[in-house]
């Protein structure tokens, strides 16, 4: 399995009843399928879990896990890192979460969270150490000796920012699609932060709470998709880049084969190689194609140059196809630049539209994705279904997760999705995340699904009977 991601689980205690141990023979797949009856703690493990490994400390994942009742929770990642959290007096007056992050059995950052006390700051006054609480005046103040301090071996790397850092550093890309059909990660812009459904709030338009929930979908629709669109944007300017220092060379590479053809009178190409040289030329009117139709390139009419090549002396035409050696190389260079990129979109593209019905994605550089009926009609994202608007949104936001290693967990997928699509949405992800490091878990108790990958299927076994 690739670094970064999850390698293993276990959390004992949940609700005070259940202990479940995901080891690495359990995760050890690019999917895994969470499976166990209703009430058992599925979809709250996969919450555990992105909380965990989520490190904004604006969306509320420390007191997620603060609220939650559990013993101990530790996940293991490929890299070698280990996360722990463990409750101490679960909703007392005195609660805390010890929160460790380990390497090779050492651990190197700790935060102790109290929700019910202010941070603690380190100050040094008159070369004593002073340990404040935030918001509390210095009647409040605790103070600690150095040598007293000194007892406490994990002191120095004892610290929230320390914490939030470490945790920075280490954990892939986390997202959750939960039951609610909201997928949520701290990379994932709020729809909330629209000026439009900010307005709407304000003046009260619209007033029904299900409008705003509708035009949040949209409007997250909207901006995984224009997410997308800069993604494979900047995948195309880059492999363009590349091109462009083969296309630069080429007339350097003509001027040579120019000089080197008067030097001989013969030729060493035979018809053999000439016809290679049409085969390559027809391969390439054939490629270009195929990435004009997403603006990739501009299509190559190869007919005239594989004319020069079919007519004449065979001295006339292997002059030609010496000319022509260069520019063919220099335009597989070119086009090299932007094959991956191609690959990748029209694997994407197929894989939408072999879900949908009566209606299709298209993409072209210049504007973007556009949503199509079958009539041709530009559709906006309220035209969808709720199913098909998350089935875009997570899509598009597994294509951009391609560049790093990145985790989404997916709650009862079967709650949107319809028959067909369960029996293939998760080698439809597969497929378009072929090569990237990225994990998929699903908490399921679907048939459909469970029945196509029963080699995923994870089963939550109590260890407490």
């Amino acid at each position: 399995m690739n670094k970064y991601l999850i390698k293993s689980i276990r959390v004992e205690k949940l609700f005070g009843l259940y202990t479940y141990d995901l080891d690495e023979e359990k995760l050890n797949n690019s999917a895994v399928i969470l499976y166990g009856d209703n009430g058992v703690g599925k979809s709250t493990l996969l919450r555990l879990a992105f909380h965990m490994l989520s490190p904004s400390n604006k969306n509320g994942h420390r007191t997620a896990l603060s609220n939650i009742k559990f013993d101990l929770l530790k996940i293991e990642l490929t890299s070698g890192h280990t996360l722990t959290a463990k409750h101490e007096n679960f909703q007392s007056e005195n609660a805390s979460l010890i929160l460790d992050i380990s390497y090779e059995e050492r651990i190197i950052a700790r935060w102790v969270r109290s929700p019910n006390q202010n941070e603690v700051r380190r100050v040094v006054i008159d070369d004593e150490i002073v340990y404040v609480r935030e918001g509390v005046g210095y009647d409040g103040v605790i103070i600690e000796s150095k040598k007293q301090q000194n007892k406490d071996p994990l002191r120095k790397i004892t610290s929230q920012r320390l914490y939030i850092e470490t945790l920075k550093s280490i954990t892939p890309i986390t997202f959750i699609l939960d039951a609610d059909r909201r997928l949520d990660g701290d990379t994932i812009s709020d729809p909330d932060d629209e000026v439009e459904l900010r307005r709407a709030v304000k003046m009260g338009t619209p007033k029904r709470i299900q409008d705003l929930v509708l035009r949040s979908r949209e409007i997250a629709l909207s901006q995984a998709m224009n997410t997308a669109t800069k993604w494979i944007a900047r995948k195309a300017v880059q492999g363009t880049n590349i091109g462009t220092d083969n296309v630069h060379s080429t007339y350097v590479r003509i001027l040579k084969q120019l000089g080197s053809s008067s030097n001989h009178s013969g030729t060493s190409l035979s018809d053999a190689d000439i016809d290679l040289l049409k085969d390559s030329l027809v391969d390439i009117g054939k490629e270009t194609f195929e990435l004009a139709k997403y603006e990739l390139t501009s299509f190559l009419d190869m007919t005239e140059f594989k004319n020069v090549l079919s007519t004449g002396s065979l001295s006339k035409k292997a002059l030609s196809a010496e000319l022509l050696k260069p520019y063919i190389e220099s335009l597989d260079g070119r086009l090299a630049g932007v094959r991956s990129i191609y690959k990748i979109l029209d694997k994407f593209i197929s894989t939408i539209n072999g879900l949908l019905t009566d209606k299709e994605v298209k993409f072209q550089l210049s504007q973007g994705f556009l949503i199509v009926n079958k009539f041709g009609d530009e559709l906006t994202p309220a035209q969808l279904s709720s199913g098909e608007q998350q089935l875009l949104l997570l899509f598009c936001y597994v294509l951009v997760a391609r560049d790093t290693p990145s985790i989404f967990m997916i709650d009862e997928p079967e709650i949107s999705l319809n028959i067909k699509w369960q029996r293939i949405i998760i080698n439809s992800l597969l497929d378009i995340t072929n090569e990237a490091n990225i994990q998929f878990i699903f908490a399921s108790h679907s048939l459909e699904i469970i029945s196509q990958h029963r080699n995923r299927v994870a089963k939550l076994e109590n260890e407490n009977g």
